[in-house]
């Protein structure tokens, strides 16, 4: 009777079933790739210009945050 001290399994099996591809109906899409880039460029650079946005509420955040520091530091060391 034979120690193993890894389980050997065999290896994983996949069940890929690969889609049809029709060469001819993918060169006649040409102007839907165009439309595609455009709508995802546009859609990409309105979420760009809204991240500025985030980026401004963020800073005033901070302040806030460091304003908040120093307030009670400055308590801490009258009450100490």
């Amino acid at each position: 009777m034979a120690l193993t001290f890894f389980n050997n399994r065999e290896s994983r099996k996949f069940n890929y079933k690969p889609r049809f591809y029709n060469p001819e109906k993918e060169n006649s899409t040409g102007d839907s790739r165009k439309d595609f880039a455009r709508n995802l460029h546009n859609e990409w650079q309105s979420k760009r210009n809204h991240t500025g946005e985030r980026k401004n509420n963020s800073s005033i955040t901070i302040l806030f945050m460091i304003f908040f520091v120093i307030i009670l530091a400055v308590l801490l060391f009258k009450f100490f």
